[in-house]
């Protein structure tokens, strides 16, 4: 099963990688340095969406368990 979000999360991570690699060589221009605040924000909501969509793919599992253990 392939998921969107944690795809995503992964190509995001890895270009952030990139970046602060080069920072460790260079100094880092002005859009590089823009770049890696966006993508910290991305990654922070595509984590969150992510966890969400764990959640929702869980739940309704646990509550037909629950269910059948409450009757």
């Amino acid at each position: 099963m392939t998921d969107p979000t944690f795809d995503m999360i992964n190509q995001l991570a890895n270009e952030r990688g990139f970046l602060y690699r080069l920072a460790a060589k260079q100094h880092l221009t002005e859009t590089q340095l823009n770049r890696i605040h966006e993508l910290e924000g991305r990654l922070a909501t595509l984590w969150d969406a992510h966890r969400r969509e764990l959640v929702a793919r869980r739940t309704p599992e646990r509550y037909n368990d629950a269910i059948r253990r409450a009757a």
